[in-house]
């Protein structure tokens, strides 16, 4: 198909919800660093003495990596779906990112 297609616009309405993704994580990271670390005297607990940049980091690689992972495989199948649905590709990209959010929120919320 030719890049006004469905093909084209699925594209484009991935690199739209990776882009809610990156904003989202910049967000966090931002408003994460930006907290000063609290002058702790007791290191005896694990990852106490970790700053805020530190602990953030950290969570990134334990946690963060592989919800990310399966928001963007959730991402691309709902993608596939909504982008035959709707013609712009900003809206597509959009709503299969706050779809598939809500979905790995719910499987989380179930699990748990």
């Amino acid at each position: 198909m030719d890049r006004q297609g469905v093909r084209g616009r699925y594209g484009r309405s991935m690199a739209v919800a990776a882009g809610w993704y990156v904003t989202v994580i910049a967000a966090v990271a931002v408003g994460t660093t930006s907290v000063p670390s609290a002058s702790q005297t007791d290191c005896s607990a694990w990852f106490s003495c970790l700053s805020p940049a530190e602990s953030l980091a950290l969570v990134g690689l334990v946690w963060g990596g592989p919800v990310l992972v399966g928001l963007l495989i959730v991402t691309a199948l709902v993608s596939a779906l909504v982008v035959r649905l709707i013609p712009s590709a900003v809206l597509a990209g959009t709503a299969s990112a706050a779809v598939s959010i809500v979905t790995c929120a719910a499987a989380y919320l179930v699990t748990t």
